[in-house]
């Protein structure tokens, strides 16, 4: 998991939570959260539950291709692209599994 912020430089930025349930970052389906925190009153039991008011869709990487596809409709065409952008340039730091 990690958390990203997009739209940095517009009015509508906002922090993603990015979550992979192999805990790799390599091709493979990765799910889109609004970032939790815990100034929250009342955060969610399950953070990563796809039923969630939370979850914002899903983007299905395909590293050796340079491909994604994101599956939702919370998210507009240059939100999709920047979180598709981070995921397919993303390299874990050494001693990190």
């Amino acid at each position: 998991m990690i958390i990203v912020k997009i739209a940095a430089d517009t009015q509508q930025e906002r922090e993603i939570e990015i979550v992979n349930e192999k805990g790799t970052w390599d091709s493979g389906s990765y799910h889109l959260f609004s970032a939790i925190f815990l100034k929250e009153d009342k955060p969610t039991p399950e953070p990563h539950d796809i039923n969630s008011s939370k979850f914002l869709g899903e983007v299905i990487i395909d590293k050796a291709k340079g491909y994604w596809e994101y599956k939702g409709d919370k998210l507009n065409l240059d939100e999709q692209k920047q979180i598709a952008n981070f995921i397919l340039d993303y390299q874990a730091p050494d001693g990190v599994y």
